[in-house]
């Protein structure tokens, strides 16, 4: 009997709705994800119920790695590289049969390898993909940390550190591989005093991975340097590189920073997704209103519009999903990047090269040149590009770009301050956007509570009775937050308000005619998410800060 496709057998099984089945499977004919990461990843399921449905699917008993006893004899037959590459992780040997837990147990072709490098019978068991990661990274930092082996690692360090078996190498690639397994944006290496603490940012927020000995510290640094086409022998100056990593069949960049510490060298390594750029504008999590008012300014032909936030906010993700809504053949699109995030097909994409004269103002002289319609400058950080950009806006161009202030309608105190023109800022001013992104409250935990009474203290009457707060559970390492929502303030200024700028007119009376006109900033947006059940007045406190 021929097994269901899962989407239809979690459409029997009453889990999600045929809406849902339908815009997940569209997703996954753009980014290729598979169809139940994505389900997980939109909260239409949870995991419990979408590892039910592939045992009945693939027709495999489930287990959980972390409870199961593991035999060191089942360990031995593979190398653990290759297990944590195809997600197995073998646990009990009976005579001529191996017991194998899997992330896809119908794989054929793998039943079939694991049969040829083993010797054994395979009887496959169906595990969660993040549980066997877990077991495995776990094991292999085990491995890496007998003493005994801290000869070979110095020696690797001054000789050779590029040898595939030494310890330190292949936890290198192991912490890297479960950051991205985790989702998170950084990887951090913190040396302590004792110990080598490995942290990573996922969902914002720096996590505890790893509490490694001291004398891993120095090998694991390397490695990355080496990977990075870093100095290994520069300990103290700040570097930095970058190199591509590949897993699962995907590519990613890794931009490595280094600095010398009062106990060591730490790094950092940032991790570049290569699905950031696939996001449209409906899929950022605009609210329907600003959606739609951005879309609009949009549509202006000319003039210039920018999007602010601290850095990580995701304003380049935004700028890139304008792009591609924007995107057409007739137009040519240039962008001015430092560095350039992500190549996007038929855009012409500059890195800025300061050490060669190549600064943002510099490079968009020159795009002038090249006649363009949409030109996207990656930061807006002085007088100069400011002054550049502004005129570029003015001459008959469509400007996207980027600013740090802190929320839209401050953005033009911000550029005042920068030495921007009045009369000129209104005349070529369309728009400013504020963002933020604040987490998601875990779908598989999530559970209605009363508001904090610090939120209610600070919030009054906007604070809403209860709100939906994640308890903890395994699927969001119990934090109560699984992924990350944009909050978005969408500023439109009409021709009056722009017209009263020009005069003279401050903050508070552009805010004043923005609110009359139906305006809503980051806190109201927020608030209205938290309503929704998708952030917590927490988070939004921690985000968004105790503003006056």
């Amino acid at each position: 009997m021929a097994r269901p496709r899962l989407g239809e057998l979690l459409l029997d099984l009453g889990y999600i709705t045929e809406d849902q089945l339908k815009a997940a499977l569209e997703e996954q004919e753009r980014t290729g994800d598979l169809l139940g990461q994505i389900l997980l990843r939109r909260g239409y399921i949870k995991e419990q119920d979408l590892v039910r449905a592939l045992a009945d699917q693939q027709r495999a008993p489930l287990i959980h790695p972390a409870q199961t006893p593991l035999d060191p004899q089942a360990l031995r037959l593979l190398d653990p590289r290759f297990a944590r590459e195809k997600r197995v992780l073998p646990f009990k040997v009976e005579g001529n049969r191996l017991h194998v837990a899997m992330a896809h147990p119908s794989d054929l072709a793998l039943l079939d390898e694991l049969r040829f490098r083993t010797g054994k019978e395979i009887v496959p068991y169906l595990a969660p993909d993040r549980e066997i990661l877990e077991v495995l990274d776990r094991l292999l930092a085990e491995e890496a940390r007998p003493r005994e082996e801290a000869r070979a690692r110095e020696e690797a360090e001054a000789v050779d550190l590029t040898l595939e078996a030494m310890p330190a190498v292949r936890l290198a690639q192991a912490l890297l591989e479960r950051a991205i397994a985790l989702s998170a944006s950084d990887l951090h290496l913190d040396p302590q005093e004792t110990h080598l603490q490995v942290r990573a940012r996922i969902d914002g927020v720096m996590q505890d991975l790893e509490r490694l000995p001291k004398d891993l510290e120095a090998p694991l640094a390397a490695r990355y340097k080496v990977l990075a086409g870093m100095d290994i022998a520069e300990r103290r100056r700040s570097q930095d590189g970058h190199f591509t990593f590949s897993f699962e069949g995907r590519r990613y960049e890794v931009r490595v920073a280094s600095v010398g510490t009062l106990h060591g060298e730490k790094l950092t390594l940032r991790i570049i997704y290569p699905t950031g750029v696939r996001l449209g504008l409906t899929e950022l999590g605009m609210l329907p209103e600003e959606l739609d008012r951005f879309q609009k300014l949009l549509k202006r032909p000319y003039g210039i519009l920018f999007v602010t936030g601290p850095t990580g906010s995701g304003k380049t993700t935004t700028l890139y999903a304008a792009l591609e809504q924007l995107y057409t053949k007739e137009k040519t699109f240039v962008t001015i990047e430092d560095p350039v995030e992500f190549p996007l097909e038929g855009v012409v994409q500059i890195p800025v090269q300061p050490k060669i004269g190549l600064t943002f103002a510099e490079a968009l002289r020159t795009v002038l040149r090249l006649d363009p319609d949409v030109i996207l400058v990656g930061e807006v950080r002085d007088a100069e590009t400011l002054d550049t950009a502004l005129r570029a806006a003015l001459t008959g161009h469509l400007v996207l770009a980027t600013l740090h202030a802190n929320d839209a309608i401050a953005a033009l105190t911000r550029l005042l301050e920068m030495g921007a023109e009045r009369p000129l800022l209104a005349a070529t001013l369309i728009g400013t956007v504020a963002q933020r992104l604040v987490r998601r409250v875990c779908p598989q935990c999530a559970r209605p509570m009363p508001v904090p009474e610090e939120a209610r203290l600070y919030l009054g009457e906007r604070a809403p009775e209860v709100e939906k707060r994640g308890v903890g559970c395994p699927y969001c390492r119990g934090t109560g937050y699984r992924g990350r929502i944009g909050v978005y303030e969408v500023y439109a200024p009409d021709r009056e308000a722009l017209s009263r700028f020009a005069q003279g007119a401050g903050e508070e009376a552009l805010r004043e005619r923005a609110q009359a006109l139906g305006h809503r900033d980051l806190w109201e947006v927020g608030l209205l998410q938290v309503r929704a059940g998708m952030t917590t007045t927490g988070e939004l406190l921690r985000v968004l800060g105790l503003w006056e």
